[in-house]
């Protein structure tokens, strides 16, 4: 077998001792156990831990090894994503209006298309992916790294993490969601910066309410 191989096997043993609650929010992953377990050296086994983390899946720390990270975005997570996605959007916003940045509406009309055609065929996996990648995309006008890495693990840990019912929120909400961003992309084209605040805190208000109901 070669050394993916070995990744492989180890990141899905991981991952699924994770997922079915053998290892728990807070428990430490123990690396040797894992190798032995497997048969493997500990170099695949970390390479594995690395890829888990990527995913929000584990925290690593520095002298004290790998942890097991929040392993479902709850209610009250989702929540508190999307005050955060409220904050980065505006700030971005707030950014390009203050340095002029020129904003380029045709990705963005790509993947609203996207979007629309995800939505009618009722792939609500797909929707909800391309509706994080425009959020992502939007936020790298703001050239700041940390925004980016912020809002890339929020969207992973929300596909991987969040059980269906939340998942689907946003699709089942999706005509709504469409015209919003619509909305946004034509005033952005057109530098009405308030309205565009005002528009975002309506839109994260309304998924708090839907949340909830």
């Amino acid at each position: 077998m070669d050394k993916q191989n070995y990744e492989k096997k180890a990141y899905e043993m991981m991952k699924e001792k994770i997922l079915n609650g053998q290892l728990r929010t807070g428990d430490r992953v123990p690396e040797n156990m894992i190798a032995k377990e497997l048969g493997i050296s500990r170099t695949p086994v970390r390479r594995a831990l690395v890829m888990l983390e990527t995913e929000g899946f584990l925290t690593i720390e520095s002298n004290r090894g790998a942890f097991v990270s929040e392993s479902k975005v709850t209610v009250g997570k989702f929540i508190e994503m999307l005050e955060m996605l409220e904050v980065l959007v505006i700030n971005t916003m707030r950014k390009m209006e203050n340095k002029g940045i020129y904003f380029e509406p045709q990705p963005f009309n790509k993947r609203l298309t996207v979007m629309e055609d995800r939505l009618k065929s009722g792939n609500n996996t797909g929707f909800v992916e391309e509706g994080w990648q425009i959020i992502f995309d939007f936020v790298t006008y703001m050239g700041n790294g940390y925004a980016e890495n912020v809002v890339r693990k929020m969207s992973i840990d929300f596909l991987t993490k969040a059980p269906k019912e939340i998942i689907l929120i946003p699709f089942n909400n999706g005509t709504y969601l469409m015209e919003q961003f619509t909305r946004v992309n034509e005033l952005l084209g057109v530098k009405r910066f308030d309205e565009i605040e005002q528009l975002v805190r309506e839109l994260v208000n309304y998924f708090i309410i839907k949340t909830f109901r």
